[in-house]
């Protein structure tokens, strides 16, 4: 595959750099952007563009269930990671707190 063109400034002048979409629209799609773009700034710059081609409908079937897999999987040691903790603190303090 032939790789794109580099764009290393914006519409403005500022240095671009290249991101990874991870959206379930756009999973895994590298894009450059502008850290003005947006209406949060007084100015913003209107400069996005994608850097990857968009995905084969098999590609995007398979990568969208595969980040479904990761982000079960973070919630899961997200919650261990919790109880863990609250063990942690009831045992010391059953431990040290001795009456």
């Amino acid at each position: 595959m032939e790789m794109p063109e580099v764009i290393s400034v914006c519409y403005c002048g500022n240095t671009v750099k290249l991101n990874t979409s991870w959206s379930n629209n756009n999973p895994s799609n590298r894009f450059f952007w502008c850290k003005k773009f947006g209406s949060r700034f007084r100015k913003p710059c209107r400069f996005f563009t994608w850097f990857d081609p968009p995905l084969t409908p098999r590609s995007r079937i398979v990568l969208l269930g595969l980040l479904k897999k990761v982000r079960t999987l973070e919630n899961a040691r997200r919650t261990e990671r919790k109880t863990w903790f609250f063990v942690f603190v009831f045992v010391t303090v059953l431990l040290f707190f001795k009456p």
